[in-house]
């Protein structure tokens, strides 16, 4: 991995992981709308009551004809696209608990924008032809069939090219049909996009803006600065040095050479550097956190006016879908405003799930009460215990709430958290000073630092921290007062108080995610809050670490991709691998230690470890001496790396060794 894509900044972790897992094969990016399964449109079938509906689309509180109701089979069909994606991104699949309802909620309003589209494009004789939709349709078919992979792949899902023909056709149409709408209903204009670029100059120019450069990267300040003498002497040329001296194994060899960037694709400390300095100039020593760096400033393509933008074709285009977009969605809301169209979804999950995802952020008042309007169904009849016989994602969702209201319960009282942990950490001579005072104490004591060494930093140092508390508890009294606490008794009492909900709160989480357990082990996100709040469970902790492994696992499999990204991996890796290691030598349950111990095994397999492969299972049978093909395993691992170390040849892959199959934690003991 070269130096670049380090420096960018960091997606999360499970991002890269899908986008190496999807590299290794072939990515159906382009055509999963069609592959994922097509709209079946209500009108395809016979005429349906109004409870078959999954959402009715309403005028005036009355719902429209069939036609503009979403059906199951629609839904079911848009979320294969949906989720194919999410575990494309993710690396999963979504929790079927928590996030699919979500998603199914906001797949049901796209869905019903696309209805509202149909119905005003109906009302206005708005229709396509059949050779437009034919001419479509043949474009589309041709374009994938052409390929010999979509192809077979499309004949595999659909049995033939005429099936997918037929399969894709409405969603043709509907495509075609908003097209024509919105060429109808947002036009744009140049001056349009001018507009638009004027008012969100900053943003364009951080999204386009670009800057060629070769960099030189060096672990001290002082080395580079021998460096760039060097360079400016003359002794040397930059693309020499960074073939001889930089880190940057990857760009070094072709001196330092670097591929076109813009602002966010670097760190703010390098970005800033390349983007200020003009064209021919070196710029540095530069610190981030991969060391000292010069940088040879080469090209620069800046978009900091209208006229630019113009010149590029690429980003005009991209400016004016932008605008078109914006200008259709505001179009769609006025006009469901206008005609007074609405939607009422229904069931006995997704009403309850669009409502609560409805709140605004921060409504602390509306999220209690979504709370206890759902008490009566979690606790029937005011009862201590869960009633785990109601539907299990209306259990996530009553947790989701509860962990809303405790985060805003926190964002709420942040003054009286501060207050409680800085009062009493720092000398009683601080105590009464402002703000003001104790901000310019703690600005003399950080210029004094600048120059200070030895023992004298040291007590700087510590002084300034005693300073920050100080700050930190003024301003907790300063904001606890404008919210009209008079003294610190109130100050106590308020935050004794707080304290006590969010232990109530707690307590529920728990409850309610231990139920959940119970009645829906398959639930990667049960496992994994109930763990953050129990790691002591085994039961719950293998599981948990089952569940990450699982998510690493494609890229141990293909060596290349894990040497690749190595860096990343790694960490994940220790930790999966710690977590474990500590249940092998912690669970009571001879069937927890095992289900960690083949798990560890097949990690080490995957990797190429045959060490770690072989103490691993010595470690099974010393846990379980009769597990199944323990012995036989253990022969054939020893004789590898046998002769392993007497060949130049590498060790053989064990894939013809018998499996070791790996118990189900969720039928394990404690």
């Amino acid at each position: 991995m070269n130096w670049m894509q380090k420096m960018r900044k960091h997606a999360p972790l499970i991002v890269w992981i899908i986008v190496i897992t999807f590299a290794v094969g072939i990515a159906w990016w382009s055509i999963s709308y069609f592959i994922g399964g097509s709209r079946v449109s209500a009108s395809t079938v016979h005429k349906p009551s109004e409870s078959q509906a999954i959402a009715l689309v309403t005028k005036n509180g009355t719902p429209l004809s069939y036609q503009y109701w979403v059906m199951p089979t629609e839904l079911q069909n848009y979320m294969q696209n949906i989720i194919a994606n999410y575990k494309n991104y993710y690396g999963a699949p979504p929790d079927s608990l928590f996030k699919e309802p979500e998603l199914q909620v906001n797949a049901i309003k796209q869905l019903v924008d696309q209805k509202v589209i149909d119905y005003f494009a109906n009302t206005n004789n708005i229709s396509i032809s059949s050779n437009d939709i034919d001419s479509q349709l043949k474009a589309i078919v041709n374009k994938y069939a052409s390929n010999p992979q979509a192809k077979d792949y499309i004949i595999k899902r659909y049995g033939s090219i005429k099936n997918f023909e037929n399969a894709i056709k409405p969603d043709v149409k509907q495509s075609l049909t908003v097209q024509k709408v919105t060429s109808l209903v947002a036009n744009v204009t140049e001056s349009d996009v001018k507009n638009y670029y004027e008012s969100h100059k900053t943003e364009i120019e951080d999204k386009y803006d670009e800057v060629k450069a070769a960099h030189i990267l060096v672990s001290t300040q002082a080395t580079a600065n021998k460096i760039l003498n060097l360079i400016k002497s003359k002794k040397i040329t930059f693309s020499k040095a960074a073939e001889k001296y930089s880190k940057d194994t990857a760009s070094a060899t072709n001196g330092g050479e670097l591929e076109w960037f813009t602002r966010s694709q670097m760190v703010p400390q390098f970005s800033n550097a390349a983007f200020n300095a003009k064209v021919g100039q070196i710029v540095g020593p530069i610190q981030t956190q991969y060391g000292w760096h010069l940088i040879d400033v080469e090209g620069k393509r800046m978009y900091d006016t209208f006229d630019a933008i113009k010149s590029s074709t690429p980003i005009y285009n991209d400016l004016l879908t932008q605008v078109k977009n914006e200008k259709f969605a505001n179009w769609l809301k006025k006009y469901k405003a206008d005609e007074k169209i609405s939607y009422r979804i229904q069931g006995e999950v997704l009403p309850y799930v669009q409502r609560f995802y409805s709140i605004p952020a921060t409504n602390v008042k509306k999220v209690k009460a979504f709370i206890e309007e759902m008490d009566s169904y979690v606790y029937p009849s005011k009862s201590a215990t869960v009633n785990t016989s109601i539907d299990p994602r209306l259990l996530a969702l009553y947790e989701s709430a509860l962990e809303e209201y405790k985060s805003d319960l926190q964002s709420q009282n942040a003054a009286l958290e501060s207050y409680h942990y800085s009062s009493g950490t720092f000398p009683a001579t601080y105590v009464g000073l402002s703000a003001t005072v104790l901000q310019k104490k703690l600005d003399e004591v950080s210029k004094e630092m600048d120059t200070a060494t030895g023992t004298t930093f040291s007590k700087l140092f510590d002084k300034k921290l005693e300073l920050q508390k100080a700050l930190n508890y003024a301003n907790a009294i300063e904001n606890l007062r404008k919210l009209g606490y008079k003294n610190t008794e109130s100050i106590k009492k308020a935050y004794d108080d707080y304290q006590k909900k969010l232990n109530e709160l707690s307590s529920r989480i728990k409850q309610v995610l231990s139920a959940l357990y119970q009645v829906a082990p398959y639930s990667s996100d049960v496992v994994t809050k109930l763990y953050k709040l129990e790691p002591s469970n085994k039961k719950v902790a293998l599981q948990y670490f089952q569940n990450e492994y699982k998510l690493i696992e494609p890229v141990l499999s293909n060596k290349q991709t894990y040497q690749m990204y190595s860096s990343r991996i790694t960490p994940v890796l220790e930790y999966v691998k710690s977590g474990l290691e500590n249940i092998t030598y912690t669970a009571e349950s001879t069937s927890l230690k095992t289900g960690a111990i083949v798990t560890l095994i097949d990690m080490s397999e995957k990797m190429g470890n045959l060490g770690e492969e072989l103490k691993y299972l010595k470690k099974l049978k010393e846990v379980d001496p009769h597990y199944q093909g323990v012995d036989q395993v253990i022969k054939q691992v020893e004789n590898a790396i046998s002769a392993s170390s007497t060949s130049t040849k590498s060790a053989t892959s064990l894939q013809s060794t018998p499996t070791l199959k790996i118990p189900t934690s969720s039928n394990s003991g404690k």
